[in-house]
């Protein structure tokens, strides 16, 4: 069992989780076209808080978690909101075959890339499954001095904008739009640090 597995059964029990879930939801909606998208994939997706916040906006959505646990409480949320049509599937795409019916014109990942050692193979990855002319939008972590996990990380301490905009373009995206859309408060009172959240979005070309 992984850490997620552990934390899965919690996880959306802290209020901040939700209400970052629902901000970026609506930047989202400021920035896409949502309703143009006939499927979406979001890779990371843990509960589905983002997926869910978009559940209204979407008309198909794949939720894609390597946590059992996760994906567990993504389909029991999915049951209780009758959201038939998201669909929570246990996968790591490093690892797994994947080969959906159709492709994907739109791919989302919070928080999640940082945790992926390779970058590049992740993105590989994403063109394969995005259909021609396809968005991914990637929120993740502005570079950081590794005091956002508390616990030993082996991770990347954020993003570069250049450096991740050149990753793309070597993956077969070109980058669109990039913009700080959220802060994450973390620390204790009177000692709270601010960490960015950005958002970036390419299109496959």
């Amino acid at each position: 069992m992984n850490e997620f597995d552990e934390l899965a059964a919690t996880w959306d029990d802290k209020p901040s989780r939700v209400e970052r879930a629902t901000s970026i939801a609506q930047t989202m909606r400021t920035v896409l076209d949502l309703k143009t998208f006939q499927h979406a994939l979001e890779y990371g997706s843990g509960t589905g808080l983002l997926s869910f916040a978009l559940k209204d906006d979407l008309k198909k959505i794949t939720l894609m978690d390597e946590s059992i646990e996760m994906i567990k409480v993504a389909r029991e949320k999915r049951q209780l909101s009758q959201a038939s049509h998201l669909h929570p599937i246990k996968m790591d795409l490093l690892i797994d075959e994947y080969q959906p019916a159709s492709k994907f014109d739109l791919i989302f990942t919070l928080l999640t890339l940082h945790h992926i050692n390779d970058t590049d193979e992740i993105l590989s990855r994403f063109k394969n499954l995005i259909s021609p002319n396809g968005f991914l939008a990637i929120i993740d972590l502005e570079p950081e001095d590794g005091s956002f996990h508390d616990k030993e990380f082996h991770g990347h301490l954020g993003f570069d904008r250049t450096e991740l905009e050149e990753k793309v373009k070597k993956a077969g995206f070109q980058a669109v739009y990039y913009k700080v859309i959220y802060e994450i408060e973390k620390g204790e009172e009177g000692e709270e640090r601010s960490y960015p959240l950005f958002l970036m979005i390419a299109q496959s070309v």
